[in-house]
Formats: C-alpha cells, structure tokens, sequence
C-alpha cells in the first residue's frame, strides 16, 4: 500500500464552509506541506487540475494554482517523494502533456507522473467554449484511451 496526499492547490482546501479556516492557495504553502509529507516518508502528492469553481459565498476552489508548474516548483525542493500533476484532457494536447511531463522528470528524474482525468463539469469547460457537449460522458474514457 502507498500512502500519499492531495495537495491543496484550490483556496480552502477540501471543505466547503464558512466556519472552517479561509486561505488562498499558495506556492509557499504546498512546498511546506509536501516537504513535511517527505518528512514522514509518505509516498507522493498529487495535485488536482480546476479550471473554475463553485462561486457562492465560500468561493470554494475560486482560485486555484495550475498543476504541472506547482509540481515542476515542488520537484526542485524535495528530493524523494514522489509527484503527480494532473491534466484534463480536453484541455492540452497530449504531445505538449509528454512535453511538460518530460521535463518536470528532468529536475526530479523517475519521481513524476501525470494524472490524467476526462473532465465532469460542463461550466469548467464552457468557459472557454471547449466543452463537447452532454454527449462527452458517454465517451470520455475512449477518448482518454486514444489521449495516452
């Protein structure tokens, strides 16, 4: 079994509330988290992708850190825990996807890996006028097949 932890790269973590603490995601705080994860000899940090939150008035996951950049930062300071950046695949190509995850491995040579998820929100997406419509949930996981 490994153990791991997911990182909080949204504002608030995981919690949707108002009475639990509020902070922005930061750089500073991520690297002090995974240093005290390799600490404790946990296996690797992941990091989630989120293109838009939920709104509302905890702004839950409104501002959020970009995966593979806080990974390729977080791969500079540690030096044996093991880090995932995630990406949607609707979102960058794969060739540019093995690109950026060549190079993350070269500043932290065989501790990186790619998360890669279809995407479920529609809003994320339809932001940028980049989603497929409702049709996408029947084949996203064919369509993540031929991504890889």
């Amino acid at each position: 079994m490994q153990i791991s932890i997911f990182i909080p790269i949204g504002n608030n973590g995981w919690l949707i509330s108002t009475t639990s603490p509020q902070y922005m995601p930061s750089f500073e705080l991520n690297k002090q988290i995974v240093q005290k994860a390799e600490k404790h000899d946990l296996d690797f940090a992941l990091s989630m992708i989120k293109l838009r939150g939920f709104g509302g008035k905890t702004e839950f996951w409104d501002h959020n850190l970009e995966s593979f950049t806080l990974m390729a930062g977080l791969a500079a300071v540690t030096s044996k825990i093991k880090l995932f950046a995630s990406t949607a695949i609707l979102t960058l190509p794969p060739a540019l996807v093995a690109r950026m995850a060549t190079t993350v491995d070269s500043i932290a040579p065989g501790r990186f890996g790619v998360n890669i998820v279809t995407g479920w929100q529609e809003a994320e997406y339809s932001q940028m006028n980049i989603w497929p419509g409702n049709a996408y949930f029947g084949y996203r996981y064919d369509y993540a097949t031929e991504y890889v």
